[in-house]
């Protein structure tokens, strides 16, 4: 079980005491008593020793006051001191701060096959902190990649960072609409680019995100299915939010055939025989058609018995017979409730039963640290803080990790689903 608090909590504590308006003093001790009794064990050299330095700093100063200052809260300390004291309270809790940062965000990177649970938990709870460290990761690593070798010339040192899967979930989550623009950039690389960033997350959570965030622009949805140099599967995750846009009732269901409908005719490439051109992409025409069934129906259908409109469809994706297959009202509403929320609610629960994340054993008991560093030098009078150790939390027991989210073999939409359902994979686990 983690701990309530943790170093990054408690920095993120002391530089909120910090920016409280009213007398410096009171906050220089509030701040200092949420410093008080911090973990060390764990800790980067630079943290313990910056630590250890301040409190040297500190005990020196408060030697030069007389015993009785400290039995005031907060003390009478002169202004001078003051201001030292809080400035390097601040430099202390910034150092703590950056680092608890580094390895939470070095954890989203480089996972091990380990769902970092403990380390997606103290994201939320410093979401405003966390977000446009997020969302600059995910153009970060989209910068990296524009400027890699294609993927087959790439050695193992190329593997991307798991921070833009990671970060799709959360922003997912956390409700995050300034990050639209940035993951349809990432969306919108050619290529196996979109799995290189977010893996799975392209079949799992696209077309939800789309919903979620594109409900009052569904042009932009459009333009992303259209757009032959988008990865073929972002564009049938894209016609596929549709489903997710009626169940929400953001768009009528007559409105979003037509959209479809048009969608279907704008993307297929006749050759000069009038039948799919080179450049056709079979799947997308199926996905397209796949979602009007689900929406519609045969009867709201405008391909209709039209040989002319079913070459352009993979029968081996969408079966024909099945638009013969007709879902009343209440079926088509009762199939779409089924559908998983557009808005994920809790990520964690979400990717628990991803086979890439292995069971994490139950960490074993570790002893409790006895003393902390500053312990022997800062005076016993006054409110002044002890730093005194916390026993170690499960955060300091997780390993470093190096392997990313990429699944090495992502399973076809047409195959049986390895749930064991029987289904095939479009109809099962990759609908979420």
């Amino acid at each position: 079980m983690m701990a309530e608090n943790n170093r990054i909590d408690i920095a993120m504590a002391a530089l909120d005491a910090l920016s409280q308006p009213g007398p410096d003093l009171e906050h220089l001790f509030a701040a200092m008593e949420s410093l008080d009794g911090i973990l060390l064990t764990g800790a980067s050299a630079e943290v313990s020793t910056a630590i250890e330095k301040f409190g040297l700093h500190y005990n020196s100063i408060c030697a030069s006051y007389p015993p009785a200052v400290f039995d005031s809260k907060p003390p009478s300390l002169s202004g001078a001191d003051t201001a030292d004291f809080i400035a390097g309270v601040r430099a202390v809790s910034e150092l703590i701060r950056d680092a608890e940062t580094a390895r939470i965000l070095s954890r989203f990177r480089n996972h091990e096959g380990k769902l970092p649970e403990a380390e997606i938990i103290q994201a939320r709870r410093h979401r405003d902190w966390f977000v446009p460290l997020l969302m600059q990761a995910c153009r970060d690593e989209m910068d990296k990649l524009k400027q890699q070798p294609e993927p087959d010339d790439r050695s193992s040192a190329d593997e991307q960072s798991s921070v833009p899967f990671f970060a799709l979930y959360l922003f997912s989550e956390w409700d995050i609409a300034e990050s639209i623009p940035i993951v349809l950039e990432c969306l919108s690389l050619p290529g196996e680019g979109p799995f290189d960033l977010f893996g799975d997350g392209i079949h799992e959570l696209v077309s939800r995100y789309l919903a979620q965030f594109l409900s009052r622009d569904v042009d932009r949805i459009d333009e992303m299915i259209l757009n032959p140099r988008v990865n073929m599967y972002v564009r049938w995750a894209a016609a596929s939010s549709y489903q997710y846009l009626v169940r929400d009732q953001n768009i009528t269901v007559d409105d979003a055939i037509a959209r479809l409908e048009s969608n279907f005719h704008k993307t297929k490439v006749i050759g000069n025989d009038g039948r799919p051109g080179l450049e056709h992409c079979y799947e997308l025409s199926s996905g397209i058609v796949d979602n009007l069934h689900a929406l519609g129906g045969s009867m709201k259908s405008m391909l209709g018995d039209d040989d002319q409109n079913w070459i352009f469809v993979d029968e081996s994706i969408f079966d024909r017979k099945e638009s013969d297959i007709q879902l009343s009202e209440s079926e088509r509403q009762n199939e779409l409730l089924k559908l998983s929320p557009t808005r994920i609610s809790d990520c964690l629960e979400c990717l628990r039963h991803w086979a890439t994340f292995e069971q994490r054993p139950k960490p074993k008991s570790l002893r409790a640290s006895t003393s902390s560093i500053l312990e022997s030098v800062y005076p016993s009078r006054g409110p002044t803080p002890s730093f005194t150790s916390r026993a170690p939390t499960d955060t300091e027991q997780l390993p470093r990790a190096t392997s990313t989210i990429r699944a090495k073999d992502r399973v076809p939409r047409n195959a049986k689903c390895p749930c064991g359902s029987g289904k095939k994979y479009k109809h099962c686990c990759m609908r979420g």
